[in-house]
């Protein structure tokens, strides 16, 4: 038996079957770039304590605090007035409830000092984010 079809179309027909590999390979491509992107890299410098004790806390607005005594607010330093002031200015009220990620290596005596200033400003809560046994936040 002869194929009478053409040689263009044997060419033809056998792209045809590469291009649904060709089209996955990019759309695959496009999704570990995409999802490389959502790690988290908020503060990858700072290490938190080791936690004691296994509680979760609820979502709050987040402040770091680095080794050195730097309060960060939304990748930008600041300090205890101005990050209340900011909130104020976007119309928001002082939250009630605060999350603070400070470096194991922060000394007690510059984090309380700024727990005290936060309280002063009618903060009911402030948690310490640590990480648990197994290196997870």
């Amino acid at each position: 038996m002869f194929d009478l079809g053409s040689e263009h179309d044997k060419k033809k027909q056998s792209d045809d079957n590469m291009l649904p590999v060709i089209n996955m390979t990019f759309l695959l491509l496009l999704f570990f770039i995409v999802v490389g992107n959502f790690s988290e890299t908020y503060m990858k410098e700072l290490a938190p304590p080791e936690s004691s004790s296994e509680v979760l806390t609820e979502k709050a607005e987040e402040l770091a605090l680095t080794a050195d005594g730097k309060l960060w607010w939304r990748g930008e330093t600041t300090t205890v007035s101005n990050w209340a002031s900011q909130i104020q200015a976007e119309g928001q009220p002082v939250p009630v409830r605060v999350s603070l990620r400070a470096d194991g290596q922060t000394p007690a005596s510059t984090i309380i000092p700024l727990i005290d200033e936060l309280r002063l400003l009618n903060i009911k809560r402030v948690a310490l984010i640590t990480v648990n046994k197994s290196g997870t936040l």
